[in-house]
């Protein structure tokens, strides 16, 4: 997964990019906008079924979003 520079996407217009996870639950896949910070990512659930466990599989970066960031 490539390095995302935070400063960079905060001051794309569209903002940070969104992150896909999958849930190990159910298998849904999802995206959510990148969270502000480790807590609020702890805090995530699975939209389907509610599931804690779920992994960070890429993100999907903004066409305005500069190449590295």
């Amino acid at each position: 997964m490539a390095e995302l520079n935070e400063k960079k996407c905060a001051a794309c217009s569209l903002g940070p990019p969104d992150w896909v996870y999958k849930c190990e639950e159910c298998g849904n896949e999802f995206t959510l906008p990148a969270p502000k910070g480790p807590a609020e990512e702890k805090s995530r659930v699975c939209p389907e079924c509610h599931g804690k466990n779920i992994k960070r599989t890429d993100l999907v970066k903004s066409e305005s979003c500069p190449p590295g960031g």
